[in-house]
């Protein structure tokens, strides 16, 4: 009967590493970090330009770094050495997806302030009413504009939803004319109580989704995030233009 209970055993265990030695890494890997933490929000998992490391990719647009059986992680950017310095290959990737997200954002989700003649580029900028760096943006929107670049604002009231500035983004979204609302309110007056179907919650979840932490946050037309102010000469530089 021992005997019996020992071939068992033993055929239980081969089984077990048999099933293991047939999982892929991309199986394990799942099976290891969503043990550790259930909630991991994966997105996909793919092996990274490093021989034996996968990337993977989540939800919030994050990413991190596993071993082929899922047994240790590394959370990070992964760097390639190359001739003339080294490149962000996690970098590189995020903003590729961060384009692709914000090529999805519908026109009416933002108020736009058209490039004047012909357009040159896109800047799209999570906006906060009460923001004052925001508004020192806002104040040079003519320099940008002039230079063939449209400004598509979306609302990103950072002390959260239902707040007095979610109220206040909810009213100038709503308003007849979002621009002239959005103007004033950057410049001090509080608009009216006006409510409607609209974006700002949908909006504010985006930037949530992306890692937007503070206004303004300006995403570039190939997904570079730029976090806070930089003045309209600075940024007609780095848009290439």
């Amino acid at each position: 009967m021992k005997i019996r209970h020992l071939l068992l055993s033993f055929l239980m265990l081969i089984t077990a590493v048999a099933q293991a030695a047939k999982s892929t890494p991309e199986e394990a890997i799942t099976a290891a970090l969503t043990k550790a933490y259930p909630d991991l929000p994966i997105s996909s998992i793919t092996p990274s330009e490093m021989p034996h490391l996968y990337e993977v990719m989540l939800a919030t647009g994050d990413s991190l770094y596993a071993s082929e059986d899922g047994s240790h992680f590394i959370v990070g950017n992964l760097y390639q050495t190359t001739d003339k310095g080294f490149r962000n290959l996690t970098e590189i990737k995020q903003q590729k997806s961060r384009a692709e997200l914000m090529a999805s954002v519908p026109d009416e989700n933002a108020i736009i302030f058209p490039a004047k003649g012909e357009e040159r580029s896109t800047l799209f900028v999570f906006t906060d009413v009460d923001c004052g760096y925001c508004r020192k943006l806002h104040s040079e929107l003519g320099q940008l504009t002039s230079q063939g670049i449209t400004v598509k604002y979306l609302a990103f009231p950072r002390t959260g939803l239902n707040t007095p500035t979610y109220d206040k983004m909810v009213a100038v979204w709503c308003s007849d004319d979002p621009q002239a609302a959005i103007t004033a309110a950057k410049q001090g007056s509080v608009p009216g109580s006006a409510k409607c179907e609209n974006p700002v919650a949908a909006d504010y979840e985006l930037g949530v989704t992306l890692g937007v932490t503070g206004t303004p946050t300006l995403i570039t037309p190939d997904g570079q995030m730029i976090p806070g102010y930089m003045p309209a000469n600075e940024l007609v530089k780095s848009l290439g233009l």
